[in-house]
């Protein structure tokens, strides 16, 4: 075996005992405070800002708040009008209210799966084992794609390897995250 096989056996085995130890309410939780809950916030403003954008009143707001600065007429209203301020208070707004939220549905999902009883108690724990994998798998996938993005004489050493047992260099070459950026650049 290569050593990259070894380290994923490890980085599997430690993620597992990790799940299965904590789990899903607290690695919940964790993966979701911090600065991954603010980029969690950040990306879900940004996919539903045109959508809440659209919303009638939403647009008289909107409206209304760039007819007054309209009237206000002095330097620094323009220099807001220019840059959108509408825009940008509508964005933070929903930001705050997404973090609320995003606090709330986890506390709730936590309070609910650690439940103090024998079924929610094996549930908890095989579903902190599968978040854990999913995690490491996300995890991989994207260290993959940040090294086929370097590319050059680092990423030709990197999937060689990882040639082994577990075929890691052909989901290196197979990367799904590959062809959603793909898409997203064209």
């Amino acid at each position: 075996m290569v050593s990259a096989d070894w380290l994923a056996i490890g980085v599997v085995l430690i993620a597992s005992a990790l799940g299965l130890l904590l789990g899903f309410g607290k690695c919940l939780k964790f993966f979701t405070g911090g600065i991954v809950g603010f980029i969690i916030s950040i990306v879900v403003v940004y996919f539903f800002l045109g959508v809440v954008s659209s919303w009638g009143f939403v647009q008289d707001l909107m409206l209304k708040l760039h007819t007054l600065m309209v009237d206000a007429d002095n330097g620094f209203v323009d220099f807001l009008i220019k840059i959108g301020i509408e825009k940008i208070i509508l964005a933070v707004l929903m930001f705050i209210v997404v973090q609320i939220a995003r606090i709330i549905i986890v506390l709730i999902i936590k309070g609910v799966v650690e439940t103090d009883n024998k079924p929610m108690r094996v549930i908890n724990k095989v579903l902190g084992w599968l978040f854990m994998l999913g995690v490491v798998i996300m995890l991989t996938l994207i260290v993959f794609q940040i090294v086929a993005w370097v590319g050059g004489n680092s990423s030709v050493r990197f999937e060689n390897w990882l040639s082994g047992v577990f075929k890691l260099d052909w989901v290196y070459r197979h990367n799904p995250l590959n062809s959603l950026f793909a898409k997203i650049g064209s």
